[in-house]
């Protein structure tokens, strides 16, 4: 939940855009994992490493073909932007549903991810413990990029204070741009971790886009 929220969290504190087509952000993600898997079935280790930057990578320029398209014309109307992105997220879907077909799809998880870990009397399996693991590794990196590089620094002030930052030389347009594809890159990288604990299939970010708004507010 986590890991679905820090994207939704960015996007909606900067660009205050409520995506509703983040839960798909999220599948796409995990599709990126399957399709990985699928070039390199003998080596399971290799593909789930290797999914992670590609998962980003293609959810970011996903993000920003949303952005480009739809979302940039729709800044401060929150309705309309709330039912563009549904509309995004039913699109997604059939998309996924015309490409992979309707049926779940299954990404097997290495041999150093199975298996049990005991603390005291809490049992963890250890695909799970390193999910959380990796969620705790890409919360720092998210805060460090947010905290120390200068698109962070871009990021912070337009969220601070649009058109002061605007006024001292940032492209506000391009920073909600490279935010909405950041947020979009992190929902791509849940997707990944995801697909390690359940069926990959076109209505997995479904079940988990309420759930992110609640950690959002929370």
């Amino acid at each position: 939940l986590l890991l679905a929220a820090i994207g939704l969290a960015i996007t909606f504190g900067v660009v205050g855009v409520i995506n509703m087509a983040h839960g798909e952000l999220i599948m796409i993600g995990a599709y990126c994992t399957y399709v990985v898997q699928q070039i390199m079935p003998n080596n399971i280790s290799a593909s789930i490493i290797l999914s992670v930057p590609f998962a980003f990578i293609f959810t970011g320029i996903v993000g920003i073909i949303i952005e480009r398209l739809i979302v940039k014309n729709l800044y401060g109307r929150p309705l309309e932007t709330l039912l563009a992105t549904f509309g995004i997220s039913l699109i997604l879907q059939q998309v996924v549903r015309s490409i992979f077909s309707p049926l779940n799809r299954t990404v097997y998880s290495p041999d150093w991810m199975s298996g049990i870990t005991s603390f005291g009397g809490l049992e963890l399996t250890n695909n799970r413990l390193v999910i959380i693991l990796f969620t705790i590794l890409v919360f720092i990196i998210v805060i460090f990029v947010l905290k120390n590089t200068f698109f962070g620094l871009q990021m912070r002030a337009v969220t601070q204070n649009r058109k002061m930052a605007s006024s001292m030389g940032i492209n506000t347009k391009k920073i909600d741009m490279l935010t909405f594809a950041f947020g979009s890159g992190v929902a791509g990288v849940a997707g990944v971790a995801l697909s390690q604990i359940t069926n990959v299939g076109p209505n997995l970010g479904q079940n988990y886009i309420i759930d992110s708004f609640m950690v959002v507010v929370f």
